[in-house]
């Protein structure tokens, strides 16, 4: 039985993924707080390991203590903890936190992470990253989002301008390098907002009704569609158990859109400096694509919003 090793294990996302795994894998967990700690507490069946990413001595004596075969690399800030122009762009994310703890944890923490890895001969990661890699997040400039083409897949060009977008990119980059050097095998999922059963996204909702007059650019914040926590590691499943020719790919992963009806005439009205691009989107089809995901695991989501009605 392969052991896989979860960092960010006690957290809202780390329980999914344990307990999809948990029937073919051992399942080992690594965060700072036990997971009857933390904001959402819950009940943990699986071996813990207590420690800080950004301590390269603890993801030694975590990977050294469960000898994993794979790394799910789930550990991060989710948002950017810096103050820009005297202003935080999300105060309540920020409160009591080091402005530098984003990049802090998230590049230094995955630098560790992976630096530990290779050293104890580790030879698949799969590292959590996010679709603000595009610059479409917390846009600091207050410069309009550059969209290339639609949908946005793989190929669009990365702009991030805040750091948790930055940060997102370079932890790209560190799993990609640490694989092109020592031999691993590396994919980075790029989730959309994350919706959990017991604090879901909004759904049906009307995108017109945040229809801007005068508005520049493409999306900004979002792009109307979600990643369900177990859709996400049903997908990390698949990522597992395939193995792909190349070193690193970055995927793009999405659950459905909140809104209902085709997505054309809706990205037209919301983002008429784009309009003409429009065109190129189908029905339902979601303005950043999955289709790379569908296409290389056969992934196919289950947990639809629509489903439920």
């Amino acid at each position: 039985m392969k052991t896989v090793l979860i960092t960010g294990g006690a957290g809202n996302l780390g329980r999914f993924v344990a307990d999809e795994l948990s029937n073919d894998y051992r399942v080992v967990l690594f965060d700072r707080y036990p997971p009857d700690q933390v904001r959402e507490p819950w009940e943990c069946k699986y071996p813990f390991l207590l420690g800080d990413q950004t301590s390269f001595e603890d993801c030694v004596r975590a990977i050294s203590n469960s000898k994993p075969d794979i790394i799910v690399h789930n550990g991060a800030i989710t948002h950017d903890s810096d103050i820009h122009d005297g202003k935080m762009n999300r105060p309540g994310f920020r409160m009591f936190q080091p402005e530098d703890n984003t990049m802090r944890i998230n590049c230094m923490g995955t630098y560790y992470m992976m630096d530990a890895a290779r050293r104890f001969g580790v030879k698949k990661v799969i590292f959590g990253s996010s679709f603000y890699v595009l610059g479409l997040g917390f846009r600091v400039s207050d410069e309009p989002f550059q969209l290339d083409s639609l949908p946005i897949d793989e190929s669009h060009a990365n702009r991030p301008e805040d750091t948790y977008s930055a940060s997102k990119v370079i932890g790209e980059e560190i799993v990609a390098s640490f694989c092109r050097s020592y031999g691993m095998k590396g994919i980075a999922f790029r989730y959309m907002g994350i919706s959990y059963p017991y604090r879901p996204h909004k759904f049906d909702v009307d995108p017109l009704k945040d229809k801007k007059e005068g508005f520049k650019g493409g999306p900004i914040g979002t792009t109307y569609q979600y990643s369900d926590a177990r859709d996400i590691a049903y997908a990390t499943r698949l990522a597992i158990e395939k193995d792909l020719p190349s070193v690193f790919e970055a995927f793009y992963i999405s659950t459905d859109n909140v809104f209902k009806g085709d997505s054309a005439p809706i990205f037209k009205a919301l983002y008429p400096d784009y309009a003409h691009l429009a065109g190129n989107l189908k029905g339902e089809e979601g303005f950043i694509s999955d289709k790379k995901l569908r296409d290389t695991f056969g992934y196919a989501p289950k947990y639809s919003w629509r489903n439920r009605e």
